[in-house]
């Protein structure tokens, strides 16, 4: 009976142990460097779907392939940002990726490891969307007017232009989930004999 009970205790212990090791490989713990990491990227993406998509179709329409970056350099420049050249495309471009970076952050930062990537979809979906309208309804008209003159000959890009930014910024959850599979991959593991083996 003691037998038993002892081999009963002995198994029991086998199991919890292989769930929490389980556990442990499905839902790695997110470190603060792998979100800060992964919302950078996220963000970087974002400006580079956003703008790419925004460059592209203002180059097919005929109004020039810089001039989305310009015109959204009118927040610094005004009006003079047309005609500014090469500054007022790389002051476009600084303000479109620190905006990118930055809210790219924040959306990492806001992930945990159980966070689905379809709620994290949507709710980057409703980010690019509420900041399309909050620059349509206050930011264009109040600070870059030369910016809401262009954009009124492209409204259905600039809008398609949003999604994307927020479709982006919905693979972030995949991106931290990359970067900490490597780390826990990379991070030696020590057995029973004290040789170091990788997980």
């Amino acid at each position: 009976m003691a037998v038993n009970l002892d081999a009963e205790a002995r198994l029991a212990g086998l199991i919890e142990a292989m769930a929490a090791n389980s556990d442990t490989h499905a839902l790695p713990r997110f470190s603060w460097g792998e979100k800060l990491a992964a919302g950078a990227i996220a963000g970087i993406l974002a400006a580079i779907l956003m703008t790419g998509s925004l460059m592209a179709y203002s180059n097919a329409i005929g109004t020039g392939v810089w001039m989305p970056l310009k015109t959204l350099a009118g927040l610094v420049y005004g009006v003079e940002a047309l005609v500014a050249g090469s500054l007022a495309i790389s002051t476009g471009a600084g303000i479109q990726l620190g905006f990118s970076v930055a809210l790219g952050i924040l959306f990492g930062l806001a992930v945990s490891r159980r966070t689905s990537v379809i709620l994290a979809l949507f709710a980057g979906l409703a980010i690019g969307i509420a900041i399309w309208a909050a620059m349509e309804l206050y930011v264009l008209p109040f600070w870059d007017p030369t910016m809401e003159a262009r954009i009124a000959l492209m409204p259905v890009a600039y809008f398609v232009a949003h999604v994307l930014f927020g479709i982006s910024l919905g693979i972030t959850p995949l991106l931290v989930r990359a970067l900490s599979r490597r780390r826990v991959r990379e991070t030696p593991r020590y057995g029973a004999s004290g040789e170091t083996s990788q997980i």
